[in-house]
């Protein structure tokens, strides 16, 4: 047909779709797609995963097994075996002026059209500690120079790749991909942050290497100073954007509409604080009067209030909708959950007893008659304070007079639901709360559009919280542990990581637990609930508050309890398979205890088969309880994608970019998009349309409200 063929002799450009590639074509094409690879750009940006040195050259009389080492030789012969199930291999039988050496690859009789007797090849790869022969080695067949190899004697790249994919054909059309288009590809970085690198790989900010130059790098490097220039270049790109869409949020955040002045005087803070059992923390008092300042601005406020667990941020909050509640407007304080919902109604109610303060919770359970009624004092624009789900945004419950939102961590409160709090009436202050300590280069990348407090301190009163780390086969003492701290009136938890039997991990499953502990002799006259994720919300809302009220002194779970439960009895947590978990998980988890006046102890058990680094990081844990150390320990150890878990708002995982050793880079990237922001705040100047248009395409979620215009 004329027109494909019109198409495919056109030059290709970065929008190209693959199929036009040489040695691509359509069916090959369908197969990149399922690595989310459609066009020619999107394929120079398929980063490789990690680089094979191939580089060190030996003579074949002078290979040992065990050395990742490349050779130089001829074919000699080749031949194609058979094998009992019926697979054919392929042998090529290469030699230098040293000796020979054979080259085996399984089910790749093909190779029979690659290595012809005489043609000269590089080969590299391991010995085979058995045979004098090399398996399945990276391989090239020599028409040139050896200086142009691409798949063996080099730094040889390590894409991800899918079924239908070699890494040898991967390697071939990122080449072709990158010899059609790398200097075609619009450079999202504006002018003044390219150019030359005058000061070599230390240089991370304005004068960063060339897009194309560092894209051929960071695929097939001359050599590693040239392949870490290029992973800098493309690594700040990636900060930069991070940070151009916080900057660009901030700013929306900052115009969305004009906001109220919310604080009030204080004297209801004032006498809360008086009524309450223990005085303020130094960083309670700063954290609350950095929150009223930014109330008394016209300003809306977005500020996150950061606190370990156990920090008192509930009381921060509460103090803060005082000041609100006393201005005349409403609060909300949105939990993830309706247990957690109802868990934070029940502890607000109680600080505001003495503030002649009444608290409502909304939520799905809240009958109809409390619904209309709560409904109708929210519709009159009643100064009230009302807790409840994420439901509070709905269209039918109206907050006119809404001044203060405070939500809970597991949810990120950004541009759009502000639009929808602004539909409701003003703009209101947002106060987000979390208890996840988060290392300063993560908070910068995932939250730069918030202002931060930060609590450290523990409120007066808290009991001493004890870590061990004990095997599995220590489990009968810590079973007559637990036993004797339930004997004396305490309560426990036992926290397992799955629901069923059966899973790959071999974790011991919560039901299985619930039974063998329930049934054990020493814990028989206890009562044992269970609880986990796939309960009905009734049945998990039911169990806790038996627990909350010691009608149940031992709780089996899986990490539903993570977050928010506030038992101040509860004394003992076992963690079960405790390696299986994050760091800063098994923080959040063992701040379920320590909450009461009484010493409390967690446990951890690792898994039968733990390894030396996840005995490691259990002892990080028994060594300190400082949630802000152990979160760097956890960047550090297992990286921003396993601690965050899912990206915040629709962000992408970074590729390259490495928060755990990039903090300068992330530091300048942050300073280049405020710059660029303060300059421009609509992008409108030409020299960052391209900047805009990727901003767009990538990020579209994120910046729907903030670069719509």
């Amino acid at each position: 047909m004329p027109a494909p063929a019109a198409r495919s002799a056109a030059p290709l450009q970065p929008s190209s779709r693959l199929q036009y590639l040489p040695g691509v074509g359509p069916h090959r094409a369908a197969r990149f797609e399922h690595l989310g690879l459609a066009t020619l750009g999107q394929l120079v940006r398929h980063y490789p995963r990690t680089w094979l040195d191939a580089r060190r050259f030996v003579r074949i009389g002078e290979l040992k097994p065990g050395e990742l080492v490349t050779v130089v030789g001829r074919v000699r012969s080749t031949a194609a075996r058979s094998t009992r199930a019926g697979r054919t291999d392929f042998v090529a039988l290469v030699e230098d002026d040293t000796g020979s050496l054979q080259c085996y690859f399984f089910g790749q009789p093909f190779l029979a059209r690659t290595f012809r007797p005489g043609a000269r090849v590089v080969v590299s790869g391991e010995m085979d500690p058995l045979e004098h022969r090399m398996l399945n080695p990276l391989f090239e067949v020599l028409e040139g120079e050896i200086e142009t190899l691409l798949h063996a004697g080099r730094l040889v790249p390590v894409h991800a790749l899918t079924r239908g994919i070699t890494a040898r054909g991967m390697r071939s059309a990122v080449r072709h991909a990158l010899d059609a288009v790398a200097d075609r590809l619009p450079d999202p970085l504006p002018p003044g942050l390219r150019g030359p690198d005058p000061r070599g790989a230390a240089a991370p900010g304005p004068g960063v290497p060339p897009l194309a130059e560092a894209l051929v790098q960071i695929h097939f490097p001359d050599d590693d100073a040239a392949l870490e220039r290029a992973r800098r270049r493309l690594a700040f790109e990636e900060l930069f954007l991070l940070q151009m869409v916080m900057a660009l949020r901030r700013r929306a955040l900052n115009e969305t509409g004009s906001g109220l002045v919310t604080a009030g005087e204080g004297r209801s803070a004032a006498r809360a604080i008086e009524g309450l059992p223990y005085a303020l923390t130094a960083d309670q008092g700063r954290s609350l009067a950095e929150i009223v300042a930014d109330m008394r601005r016209e300003m809306p406020m977005h500020r996150m209030l950061l606190g370990d667990v156990g920090s008192g941020k509930t009381v921060v909050a509460f103090l803060a909708a005082l000041h609100a509640l006393e201005s005349g407007l409403q609060v909300a304080f949105m939990a993830p959950t309706e247990i957690l919902a109802r868990q934070h109604g029940a502890t607000l109610a109680r600080l505001a007893a003495p503030a002649g303060v009444a608290v409502e919770v909304l939520t799905g359970a809240t009958s109809a008659q409390d619904r209309r009624r709560i409904g109708a004092r929210l519709d009159q624009g009643e100064p009230v304070l009302v807790v409840g789900t994420h439901a509070l945004l709905e269209e039918k419950v109206r907050m006119p007079r809404l001044g203060l939102a405070i939500v809970d961590e597991q949810h990120r409160f950004g541009v759009r639901q502000r639009a929808t709090l602004a539909r409701k009436g003003v703009i209101p202050d947002v106060l987000v709360l979390t208890a996840t300590p988060i290392p300063r280069t993560l908070m910068l990348a995932c939250y730069g559009d918030l202002q931060v407090s930060i609590l450290h301190e523990r409120p007066a009163g808290r009991g001493r919280l004890v870590t061990r780390v004990a095997g599995e086969e220590k489990f009968p003492q810590v079973v007559e542990f637990l036993a004797r701290e339930l004997a004396a009136g305490r309560q426990a938890f036992v926290v397992v990581p799955v629901i069923e039997e059966g899973g790959r991990l071999e974790a011991r499953a919560a039901e299985a637990e619930h039974q063998r502990l329930s049934s054990h002799p020493l814990l028989q006259r206890f009562k044992v609930a269970l609880l986990h994720g796939r309960l009905k919300a009734e049945e998990k809302q039911r169990v806790m508050q038996a627990f909350a009220a010691g009608e149940t002194h031992l709780l089996v779970t899986t990490t539903v309890v993570e977050v928010g439960v506030d038992v101040p009895n509860a004394t003992v947590m076992v963690v079960e398979n405790a390696d299986r978990f994050g760091l800063t998980q098994l923080h959040q988890l063992r701040g379920r205890v320590g909450r009461g006046s009484e010493r409390s102890v967690c446990v951890l058990v690792p898994s039968p088969g733990v390894t030396a680094l996840g005995h490691e990081r259990l002892e990080i844990m028994a060594r300190t309880d400082d949630g802000f150390a152990i979160a760097e320990a956890d960047l550090r150890l297992r990286g921003p994608g396993e601690l965050w878990g899912t990206r915040q708002s629709g962000l992408p995982r970074l590729k390259l970019a490495d928060l755990a050793r990039d903090g300068a880079l992330l530091d300048q990237a942050t300073e280049a998009a405020r710059a660029v922001v303060d300059a421009d705040p609509w992008l409108a100047a030409p020299d960052n349309a391209v900047l805009k248009q990727v901003l767009l395409a990538g990020f579209r979620e994120p910046l729907e409200l903030a670069l719509a215009g």
